[in-house]
């Protein structure tokens, strides 16, 4: 039998600049679904301080209707968990931490509110974790 040569067409097995450019593409894939995973968390987050601010109204309306009036803003949320000397008040927050936002900063309480004068604010400071700017999230 003859021995017979054949070019190899393709090489048995890949050169690093191959295996360079599909770890790149891997990598811009990941970036990609990265960058989307972080937009959707920042909008859940802001949905979910949205939320705890509407619960908080409910609570602070439920307060407001055992003890005859809403509490003081140097009494604060933490009247919603411990009592501040109100004679008819129940702990409607069991656990201090519910009074934060999502990203681990106290709710803002004021009453008479600034921008609800018959009633009052509750805001979280938003993304940005400062007070007075456009990120702000509060129930008006």
């Amino acid at each position: 039998m003859k021995k017979t040569f054949r070019p190899v067409l393709v090489p048995p097995g890949f050169t690093l600049l191959e295996i360079m450019v599909v770890l790149l593409i891997i990598g811009l894939l990941l970036g990609v679904v990265a960058a989307g995973i972080n937009g959707f968390q920042s909008s859940a987050e802001i949905q979910a301080s949205d939320a705890k601010i509407q619960s908080l109204v409910g609570q602070l309306t439920s307060y407001r209707s055992l003890a005859g009036s809403y509490p003081t803003t140097s009494q604060g949320l933490m009247a919603l968990h411990k009592n501040p000397g109100a004679k008819r008040w129940t702990q409607m927050i069991k656990n201090e931490a519910d009074l934060n936002d999502p990203w681990g900063q106290k709710f803002f309480y004021r009453y008479p509110g600034g921008h609800n004068p018959t009633s009052f604010d509750v805001w979280s400071s938003g993304p940005d974790r400062q007070d007075g700017t456009d990120d702000d999230i509060g129930n008006w």
